[in-house]
């Protein structure tokens, strides 16, 4: 954390050392000195020691599992696993599903092209020609209406 260079050595060997002591006043004098010098491993040293006084302080309780703890355990696993199974259970009938409907598809659309391929383009009765008007009049009889306008223009 705080470690310089030269001191590294030291810090790092002072922090080991710490795992195994009770406090600072166990420690040998040379790492004393050091933990007095360098404040980063007395702030880790202080930090340790009072996370294990706290720790000290917190009663010890155990508690036993009931006699049927395992019996509950393994029911519950068993009901999670067939929810599990059923959800997936659901998702397999998707893809059958999908192929299903991709052949009614298909089968639905070659009917249609057949169909539509078959049938006749268009039903004209006998007698009836005429009936059908066209935008463009292409008879050879009928003047254009540009020549209708000019003319009643001049006054013809």
């Amino acid at each position: 954390m705080f470690e310089t260079g030269k001191n590294r050595g030291q810090c790092r060997h002072l922090r080991d050392s710490l795992e195994t002591s009770e406090s600072a006043a166990a420690l040998q004098p040379s790492l004393q000195r050091h933990l007095a010098d360098c404040v980063g491993c007395r702030t880790v040293a202080d930090e340790l020691f009072a996370s294990r006084a706290l720790l000290r302080k917190m009663p010890a309780r155990r508690v036993e599992p009931g006699p049927w703890f395992a019996a509950r355990v393994m029911a519950a696993i068993a009901a999670r696993e067939s929810t599990v199974q059923k959800s997936l259970e659901a998702w397999t009938v998707v893809p059958k599903f999908a192929a299903r409907l991709t052949w009614i598809s298909a089968l639905a659309l070659l009917l249609a092209g057949t169909w539509f391929y078959q049938s006749p383009r268009s039903a004209s009765k006998p007698g009836n020609e005429n009936t059908i008007e066209s935008l463009f009049d292409m008879t050879p009889n009928a003047a254009p209406q540009d020549d209708a306008i000019i003319s009643f223009e001049r006054g013809q």
